[in-house]
């Protein structure tokens, strides 16, 4: 038999928030707009090299601003953020561009940290987890940006720490409660 298998069991799986498509699809519009604009724009222009530069620049604006808006939802639609009985791990890609995988053992994790800074983060229910290793500085390295109910999310981390703990030191069973995280 494989003495590389392992007993992780997957505890959470959920998307970034939907926030992450605002200033994308605003700056789409943008595009689009402007696109409509100078295709509207060349048919009333009465030179014809005007017209004709600003049927293509429209054209290619409305061309580009339509295919990265479903760029960005084909990028940004599956899961991305992973609660394991031995890691968190979480995904930040991008079709074609960008695919990046940040995976931090829970031996590793001190505690949990919830930053939502600001009136849309606490409204909208989304913030940044932090993971506490013992380094101390905060960097992206050992966050999750976009996280829907972070408080949540960092309960259910809390809780797979403290039962990872517990069945490391059976004995110690009382010793350890949530209470000790900061999330």
């Amino acid at each position: 038999m494989n003495s590389l298998i392992s007993n992780e069991r997957l505890v959470l799986s959920v998307s970034t928030h939907w926030v992450k498509y605002v200033g994308s699809t605003i700056r789409n519009h943008f595009f689009l707009l402007l696109g409509i604009a100078l295709l509207y724009s060349a048919n009333l222009a009465k030179i014809e090299i005007v017209s004709m530069i600003s049927f293509f620049v429209g054209s290619f604006l409305v061309f580009i601003s339509h295919h990265s808006f479903f760029h960005k939802l084909m990028s940004e639609s599956m899961l991305d953020i992973f609660v394991t009985t031995d890691r968190v791990i979480y995904f930040d890609d991008s079709l074609f561009m960008m695919d990046d995988e940040h995976e931090v053992p829970l031996e590793k994790i001190a505690s949990v940290r919830v930053q939502q800074h600001g009136l849309l983060h606490n409204i909208l229910d989304y913030g940044i987890l932090w993971f506490d290793t013992g380094g101390g500085a905060i960097d992206m390295m050992r966050s999750i940006p976009n996280v829907p109910h972070p408080d949540y999310v960092a309960e259910i981390i809390a809780k797979v720490l403290k039962d990872r703990r517990q069945q490391k030191n059976p004995e110690h069973d009382n010793s350890i409660n949530s209470d000790n995280y900061d999330y």
